[in-house]
């Protein structure tokens, strides 16, 4: 994330409000600033963005086309920094409709960045090291912030201070709200021509195959400056870092239910599954389709419990004589197609996962008898994002890329 820390909020909010009402001296009489400091401010936060953000007639400002882009990110940063200390007010902010507003004008960016910084590290040692900053600064800044809120968000943990359930709540909603800012600063360089911004794409196992490959070749063949971040991982750890604006885009088999909540997803194709063997295998000697008899003597490499392929596996055996023998769960592919091959093992995967290795004929897809085929099933492969993102054009590129990459993935 762009550094935060010389950004003050209510510079942010001052400039929001003379593009609002046209007006530095009407502003400045609002908020009982004098027109110079605001005038101050405003050029400081130019400097910042490295963009002229207002235009200034006789007859009052206006915010330039930066301006605008500006101002529409700050709209969204305020909304989601008002709705998370809105739900960390609770009570108090049904009573009083004024309350949130309240707490907002006293709390500072730099109050924010320490309960995040608090929230990520779990110590207030972690927390100043990563803030560069004193334990005692630290300390003093969170104390601050509890009383704007007026609620308890931290408490003594098992290595010192450490935030409660409603200081990772909060943490978590600005911390989202804090990436507004970074996309922000992504955009003014666009309109400017320069498409220098950063995709973040968490990737699940599927995606690390040719889809991924085949939406950034193109991708930064016609933005060559864009930087692309990947980073892999299991669903629940993934998911946690779309919720809270370490990735923007999560790809791989989609969730339903709970594990959407906050969330949207959209689907991209149906990945069939198949049963994997090494070349030589004795069910492929057989010149017949398997039939589900004939798994009762072999064991399995079977994908951890929790993800989509393991339920499907789980549920092909259900009721079956032949229960199987899953003898290693891993969700590594690197480790299934080194046990596969080097053993008997079987392993249900699905056919993308394993297409390179099935076209070189280093692992064979079982043939199936038509009860074992038809109960198979398959996992739908998509991405996901967080419901209220809204991505910029470099983004968009990306997930443009991203389905148009399906049709020519084998």
């Amino acid at each position: 994330m762009m550094n935060l820390t010389d950004l003050n909020l209510r510079h942010l909010r001052l400039f929001a409000q003379i593009c609002e009402t046209g007006s530095v001296n009407r502003v400045a009489d609002m908020s009982n600033v004098s027109q110079p400091a605001i005038s101050v401010a405003m050029a400081k936060l130019e400097a910042r963005f490295a963009s002229v953000l207002l235009s200034r007639h006789p007859s009052g400002s206006l915010p330039t086309p930066a301006g605008r882009v500006l101002l529409n990110r700050l709209r969204r940063m305020d909304g989601q920094i008002a709705a998370a200390t809105g739900q960390a007010l609770g009570a108090v902010a049904r009573r009083d409709p004024g309350a949130v507003a309240q707490a907002m004008e006293r709390i500072t960016m730099r109050q924010i960045l320490a309960l995040i910084a608090l929230s990520d590290s779990g110590s207030i040692v972690q927390a100043a090291r990563r803030q560069d900053s004193a334990p005692a600064t630290l300390h003093r800044l969170l104390h601050d912030l509890q009383g704007h809120i007026g609620r308890a968000v931290f408490g003594r943990g098992p290595v010192g201070m450490a935030v409660n359930a409603a200081g990772q709540r909060l943490a978590l909603g600005w911390q989202v709200a804090l990436t507004e800012l970074e996309q922000a600063h992504d955009e003014l360089k666009e309109l400017e021509g320069r498409v220098e911004g950063r995709v973040k794409v968490a990737s699940l196992p599927l995606a690390r195959t040719r889809l991924l490959g085949r939406a950034l070749n193109p991708l930064l063949a016609d933005h060559p400056n864009a930087r692309i971040e990947i980073v892999d991982g299991p669903y629940d750890a993934l998911s946690r870092l779309l919720r809270s604006g370490g990735c923007d885009i999560l790809i791989g088999a989609l969730r339903s239910g709970r594990n959407l909540q906050d969330l949207r997803a959209e689907a991209l194709f149906e990945d069939p599954y198949a049963i994997v063997c090494r070349a030589g295998h004795p069910l492929l000697e057989l010149g017949r389709p398997v039939e589900f008899s004939d798994f009762a003597a072999m064991e399995w490499v079977a994908q951890r419990p929790g993800t989509p392929i393991r339920a499907a596996f789980d549920a092909l055996f259900k009721g079956r004589v032949a229960n199987p023998k899953a003898s290693v769960e891993t969700s590594s592919l690197v480790l299934t197609r080194a046990l596969i091959l080097e053993s008997d093992r079987l392993s249900m995967l699905s056919r993308r996962q394993i297409a390179v290795e099935e076209e070189t004929k280093l692992v064979y897809c079982l043939p199936l008898a038509r009860d074992v085929q038809n109960s198979m099933g398959s996992r739908t492969i998509g991405f996901t994002v967080r419901e209220n993102w809204l991505p910029s054009r470099l983004q968009n590129a990306f997930l443009d890329r991203l389905r148009a990459a399906v049709g020519v993935v084998d």
